[in-house]
């Protein structure tokens, strides 16, 4: 690429987030020219995650002829049971009672990173470099000045040494996930909260197929998760105290389905099987601000969330069709009132999602008499009262912001 010539957009990281902005911009804005910088090398990452798509990312795939590459390993919510262990109160929400097909869908995190992958090489305005990072970026009146060099790996392989190439951009958008290289280089600090909490994540085995159903059941060390997943299996996500989880991961199949079964219960029936599981600390991280002069971060670069409710991804899904909607009548994409706008529209939700996963990952891991009470009478009105439970059920499927406007 030539060092004097200005592309209009650079995105560092090509995950699910940053490709999806990319794709979306591509197809609305075919004069935009876009690079997208990968530390990966060999196409997509392996994403090993099981991740829940709300009902709006859903159709956003959908319009975008996305979803048929995924509907064969995907599958549907149609249920949500909410429990809290060791109580009577229980929420459940059903797909026909909302009016929808399916609440969401389950899909691996690999299959969506590879369809985005395949639908951007068939787009002659973007430019996949993989196996390169961002190493370092400098901002100018009129352009944002990135440096960019190849991955050198753990053995020390690589074409790291130098002072790498310099391309120059209008905007330049940091989806480099959580430990962003990006924010850090534009000095946006981070604010992190520590629930002391550990997720667990597996594939399990079931005697008989969850049919559509999810659950959420609480417990005295945090939420345990099951997914519904193709050929009787489920997608495990099992909060655990942080000082518990090294024990807990190091049990072995028998124990840690003996445990499991009796913290979750027999809703979904027998757990027969587990897969390899991973941990991964449960915090909050939230930057203080997501746009600097020329540069805005997006995705889990700007925001993690507790797996709580599974609106972290889907969070991001609305960062990148927010920023494209901003970005589809901008003469110059980075410019600062383009900028200062999809700041202002993200920010309100970024609040309502981030409060509502923090209220229900602090709420439901109190065990105080008092809050026992009051969490399991709100699980108990929240099923009894059809009008409030639209409400949330709209609010965690992504429905209220298309009805905003949000629909590309």
């Amino acid at each position: 690429m030539d060092a004097d010539k200005l592309t209009s957009i650079i995105i560092a990281g090509g995950g699910l987030v940053g490709s999806l902005t990319a794709l979306l911009l591509a197809r609305r804005r075919s004069d935009l020219s876009i690079c997208i910088v990968e530390p990966n090398a060999d196409g997509p990452v392996d994403d090993k995650r099981t991740i829940a798509l709300a009902a709006a990312t859903v159709e956003l795939l959908q319009q975008h002829g996305i979803w048929p590459d995924l509907a064969a390993e995907s599958e549907a919510i149609k249920h949500i049971h909410v429990s809290d262990r060791g109580y009577l109160g229980a929420t459940r929400l059903h797909a026909e009672d909302e009016g929808v097909t399916a609440l969401g869908q389950v899909v691996p995190a690999a299959a969506l990173n590879r369809a985005l992958y395949q639908h951007l090489a068939d787009l002659p305005n973007v430019l996949w470099r993989g196996g390169t990072q961002v190493t370092a970026v400098a901002q100018h009146s009129d352009s944002a000045q990135v440096t960019v060099a190849p991955v050198v790996d753990a053995a020390g392989k690589g074409e790291g040494e130098g002072e790498g190439e310099q391309l120059r951009c209008q905007l330049l958008i940091g989806a480099d996930g959580q430990r962003s290289f990006v924010r850090q280089a534009l000095g946006i600090a981070m604010q992190v909260t520590d629930y002391q909490q550990v997720g667990i994540i597996a594939t399990v085995e079931l005697a008989e197929s969850l049919k559509g159903w999810a659950y959420e059941r609480f417990t005295e060390t945090g939420p345990v998760a099951l997914l519904p997943l193709p050929n009787r299996q489920a997608s495990l996500v099992w909060s655990v105290a942080a000082d518990e989880a090294d024990k807990t991961l190091a049990l072995s199949d028998a124990d840690f389905l003996r445990d499991l079964q009796e913290v979750f219960g027999y809703r979904a029936g027998r757990l027969v099987g587990i897969g390899e599981r991973l941990q991964f600390p449960l915090q909050l991280h939230l930057a203080e601000r997501s746009v600097a002069h020329r540069a805005v971060i997006i995705g889990n670069a700007s925001h993690t969330l507790h797996p709580i409710a599974g609106q972290g991804f889907n969070l991001g899904v609305r960062d990148a069709i927010s920023l494209s909607d901003q970005l589809a009548r901008a003469a110059d994409p980075g410019a600062y009132a383009t900028l200062a706008d999809y700041w202002q529209q993200r920010k309100e939700d970024y609040r309502q999602i981030i409060g509502l996963t923090d209220l229900l990952v602090r709420g439901f891991s109190n065990h105080h008499w008092p809050m026992n009470k009051l969490r399991n009478l709100a699980l108990l009105g929240l099923d009894a009262l059809p009008l409030v439970r639209n409400s949330f059920a709209r609010q965690t499927m992504g429905l209220s912001h298309l009805a905003k406007g949000e629909r590309r």
